[in-house]
């Protein structure tokens, strides 16, 4: 009987541990399953947060790149205008040069021909006939 009662015993124990082991067993199956669900989400988050800095990136690229195009175009804007203005400008030198020479060439004509009668008028005072 006493031996009996110690395999009992002996038997009852076990079965505690198996319980208990079996319950720290499904504690540590929750504790690994919170740890990758909270994995999972971490690299979910991780993911999420990547992509919108890829984006925030490109975005900013994208501005970057529209404002050097505009800066480009209005620069090409301010050559083609100060181009322009330039292009009238030699314009209105050499018309104005041009209408210059034409009164001093007409001065000139004129002081010529001044000069053609008085030399004409003295060598007709000396009697010279010049034809």
């Amino acid at each position: 009987r006493t031996k009996t009662l110690a395999a009992q015993r002996d038997l009852h124990a076990l079965k505690e541990m198996q319980a208990a082991q079996k319950v720290s067993n499904d504690e540590m199956s929750k504790v690994k399953q919170q740890h990758a669900e909270r994995v999972a989400k971490m690299q979910q988050d991780h993911q999420t947060e990547i992509r919108d800095l890829h984006d925030r990136i490109s975005r900013m690229i994208e501005v970057t790149s529209e404002e050097n195009r505009k800066l480009q175009e209005a620069h090409v804007d301010e050559m083609r205008q100060m181009h322009e203005r330039h292009t009238k400008e030699v314009r209105r030198i050499q018309e104005d040069h041009h209408s210059h020479m034409s009164q001093e060439l007409l001065r000139h004509v004129e002081e010529v021909r001044k000069l053609q009668v008085e030399y004409r008028n003295q060598l007709k005072g000396l009697g010279v006939d010049m034809r």
